[in-house]
């Protein structure tokens, strides 16, 4: 997960920063922007906001953390180009289309080997 910030607020702006460290990157190579106003992006907006917002003002480190993990969660789930929002996910993906094939290999041979031994 890589966010970007784009908040009015200097001191929400500078919290987020020390609450997420090396999350925080440029827009360019972020997933979605955490922002504290209504702004419209070609990028998923978390939208922080003392009142309706994805996160309620006061919070604390943790329920950061936990509240844009589901976010982000609910973007590979429902983005039409995971590949996109998640680069790493594409190797999954990968590997479990690999590990699909190899089981379904496995299944087929262990199949045929024990119609082998008991003659049908």
């Amino acid at each position: 997960m890589k966010v970007a910030l784009v908040c009015q607020s200097l001191l929400l702006s500078r919290a987020l920063k020390s609450f997420l460290g090396d999350l925080v990157v440029p827009y360019k190579q972020c997933d979605f922007v955490i922002s504290d106003k209504k702004i419209e992006l070609d990028k998923p907006i978390f939208y922080i906001s003392s009142n309706d917002g994805n996160l309620i003002i006061p919070f604390s480190k943790s329920s950061l953390l936990i509240e844009l993990d589901k976010f982000f969660q609910r973007l590979i789930m429902f983005q039409g180009n995971v590949d996109d929002m998640m680069p790493q996910s594409k190797h999954a993906f990968d590997l479990e289309e690999k590990i699909t094939v190899l089981t379904e290999k496995f299944r087929e041979e262990l199949i045929q080997t024990i119609r082998g031994y008991y003659g049908n």
